[in-house]
C-alpha cells in the first residue's frame, strides 16, 4: 500500500514559491506562461504565487515581450534589493568580506590582510568580525534584510550532526577548528545574531561554511561556464590547488568531505616538499609558490 502524502497546504505553498523563485533566480526574467512548463505548476498556481511575491516585493516586473497574436507577455524577475547576502573568502593572504544584493551585485567590500599571525583561528575570526562590521553598516531599507552569510575556507569542512562546522586545514595549521561555533560566539555576533542585519524575525542569520574550491565550483555551475551541465570538474589553481567535482548536478563531497582535495594527491613518491608536510603533492609542483620558486 502506498504511503500517504503528509504535506500540508503550507508545505505545498512553500514548495510552489520555491520552484518559481528558483527558476526566476537562475533563468529569469521569464513570463508567467514560460514559468508553468518550466516548474510543472498549473497556470493558476503560477498566477497565485506570482501575485503574492509581487505584493511582497520579492519579484518585480521586467518589461514585456510580444506574443503570437495576443497581448504582450509581462516578464518577471527577482527584485535585487529585496534582500542581501554576505560572502566571506578566507584566502592565503587576506580575508575578504563582501555584501551583495540578491542578484549578486556588489554593495560593499572589506579586505583585511593576513599578517604575521597568519591563519591563527582566533585571529582569522577577528578579521571576519571586522569585515562584517564594515559591510553590515551598509544594510538598510534599500538593501533589504540579510538572508545569510557564506564562508569559504581552505581545507576539509566537516558538518557533524550534533554541532557546527569543523575545519581541517593542514596547510594553514587548522585541526578540527570549530569555526562556526567561534563565529557564533564571537563578540561580533551577540546572542548568535548579526548586528545591523535588518532582520525583525528574531531568528539567527543562517551561517554556511564550505571549502573554498567547492563554493567556487558551485558558483561556476550556477552562474558561469557550468550552467546547464550535470557533470563537471572545476579546478582552482592559486597558492593552493583544489577542485570541485560535480556529478548529477550536485557537488560531490565523498564519504569524508574530502573529494576534490586534488592539490595533495601524490604525483611523485618522495618528490618536492609540500607545505602540508608531505612530499610529491601536486600543489608542490603547480601551486603559485612552487611556480614562482622554480621560474
Amino acid at each position: 500500500m502506498g504511503g500517504h502524502d503528509r504535506r500540508t497546504v503550507r508545505d505545498l505553498r512553500r514548495s510552489n514559491r520555491a520552484a518559481v523563485l528558483r527558476r526566476l533566480y537562475f533563468e529569469g526574467p521569464l513570463s508567467r506562461q514560460e514559468l508553468a512548463p518550466a516548474t510543472g505548476l498549473s497556470s493558476g498556481s503560477i498566477s497565485n504565487v506570482a501575485t503574492e511575491l509581487l505584493a511582497e516585493g520579492v519579484l518585480e516586473q521586467a518589461g514585456s515581450v510580444g506574443s503570437d497574436g495576443g497581448r504582450p507577455r509581462r516578464l518577471l524577475r527577482v527584485a535585487p534589493h529585496c534582500a542581501c547576502l554576505v560572502g566571506v573568502d578566507v584566502g592565503e593572504t587576506r580575508v575578504r568580506v563582501e555584501l551583495f544584493d540578491l542578484m549578486l551585485g556588489e554593495v560593499a567590500r572589506s579586505e583585511q590582510p593576513l599578517d604575521a599571525d597568519g591563519h591563527d583561528a582566533e585571529f582569522v575570526v577577528r578579521l571576519i568580525e571586522k569585515g562584517l562590521t564594515a559591510v553590515l553598516a551598509h544594510v538598510d531599507a534599500a538593501t533589504g534584510p540579510l538572508l545569510g552569510v557564506g564562508v569559504g575556507v581552505p581545507g576539509i569542512v566537516e558538518h557533524p550532526a550534533d554541532g557546527g562546522a569543523l575545519v581541517h586545514g593542514q596547510t594553514i595549521g587548522w585541526d578540527a577548528v570549530p569555526l562556526e561555533a567561534m563565529l557564533r560566539e564571537s563578540a561580533g555576533f551577540p546572542g548568535g545574531r548579526f548586528p545591523n542585519s535588518g532582520r525583525t524575525d528574531g531568528d539567527r542569520v543562517p551561517l554556511y561554511i564550505g571549502n573554498g574550491a567547492k563554493t567556487l565550483g558551485q558558483a561556476e555551475m550556477w552562474f558561469g561556464a557550468g550552467r546547464g551541465a550535470r557533470d563537471a570538474v572545476i579546478a582552482l589553481i592559486g597558492s593552493g590547488v583544489g577542485a570541485c567535482v560535480v556529478t548529477g548536478g550536485e557537488p560531490y563531497a565523498g564519504a569524508s568531505s574530502s573529494a576534490g582535495e586534488w592539490g595533495h594527491t601524490v604525483l611523485s613518491v618522495g618528490g618536492r616538499a609540500c607545505r602540508c608536510g608531505a612530499r610529491g603533492c601536486l600543489e608542490a609542483y603547480v601551486g603559485a609558490g612552487a611556480v614562482l620558486e622554480r621560474w
